[in-house]
């Protein structure tokens, strides 16, 4: 007599082995999701760093805004920046700190995800 079907040891094997395939996919996604965002950050970072730069070879006697990066909305958009960038899960995460009688600016993403870090830019 044959036999027809599989082994109740052999399901198991095959469910445990897809299971691990299944979590190692999943943690390398998530893995992947933060380093996106995290790049997102810099880039608009990046973007706002180059706003301002515009905003001061144009208003050279006044210098930097002296705004947090929130009031920095007033000052840059529609102008140097059609909007301000909010964080990539629609938080700001960014803080906007000014410094030197507006010859200098910290712009920092706090906590990136990956490192756990802050990102900041200053003037080049």
């Amino acid at each position: 007599m044959k036999k027809h079907g599989f082994t109740l040891i052999e399901l198991l094997v095959t469910m445990s082995i897809i299971a691990i395939l299944a979590a190692i996919g999943l943690s390398s996604y998530a893995f992947s999701q933060k380093r996106a965002r995290d790049a997102r950050r810099k880039a608009d970072l990046e973007s706002v760093r180059s706003a301002l730069e515009i905003y001061r070879a144009d208003n050279s006697a006044t210098g930097y805004p002296t705004e947090n990066y929130s009031g920095l909305s007033g000052f840059l958009t529609p102008n140097y920046i059609s909007v301000m960038p909010l964080g990539p899960q629609n938080v700001s995460p960014y803080s906007y700190t000014y410094a030197g009688g507006g010859n200098a600016y910290t712009l920092c993403a706090n906590q990136l995800e990956q490192t756990a870090t802050s990102y900041c830019l200053t003037p080049p």
